[in-house]
């Protein structure tokens, strides 16, 4: 994490939207160096979204049902 001032905060200075076409252009052949500096995302983010480690949160709590159990039941309330 990069050094803070005491009383100042850290803003990124990237969007998600940044990182989506940043790791867009490294799978079409970018190199991850010209990436980085071509969109604004430091190359850590990048190495760490495209790695396996990655996984997007889901808002809210863990769910009780599994998507199969889901969609069971919300083709039973549809009928």
């Amino acid at each position: 994490m990069p050094k803070v001032c005491e009383g100042g905060t850290y803003l990124d200075k990237y969007t998600e939207e940044d990182i989506v076409k940043a790791i867009e252009a490294i799978r079409n052949g970018m190199p991850k160096k010209t990436a980085a500096k071509k969109f604004g995302v430091p190359r850590p983010t990048l190495q760490f979204r495209l790695s396996s480690q990655f996984v997007k949160p889901r808002p809210g709590p863990t769910t009780v049902l599994t998507e199969d159990e889901e969609n069971i039941l919300v083709e039973w309330i549809n009928m």
